[in-house]
């Protein structure tokens, strides 16, 4: 290759996005947990629903808000504040 020619790369494709859908690392942060964090809980088989398309993996926005509702905790009303 000729001095000051640089090897081209092949251009870097745009992920589209799925509708209703959002990628791993944005799903993460409206969950206020990292992204090792969902990895783990997929190894573990807990944490919310997902779709794999190809090596991406996605978060749907209306399983994440039933997960949400599943894992709520209600207080509990002690005895003694009757």
């Amino acid at each position: 290759m000729p001095e000051g020619q640089h090897k081209r790369r092949a251009p870097r494709l745009k992920r589209k996005r799925i509708p209703g859908y959002v990628p791993e690392a944005e799903a993460a942060a409206e969950l206020n947990v990292s992204v090792r964090t969902l990895r783990k809980w997929r190894r573990q088989g807990v944490g919310p629903p997902y779709v794999k398309v190809g090596r991406q993996v996605h978060y749907s926005v209306e399983s994440r808000g039933a997960w949400l509702r599943e894992i709520e905790t209600r207080p509990v009303r002690s005895e003694r504040a009757l």
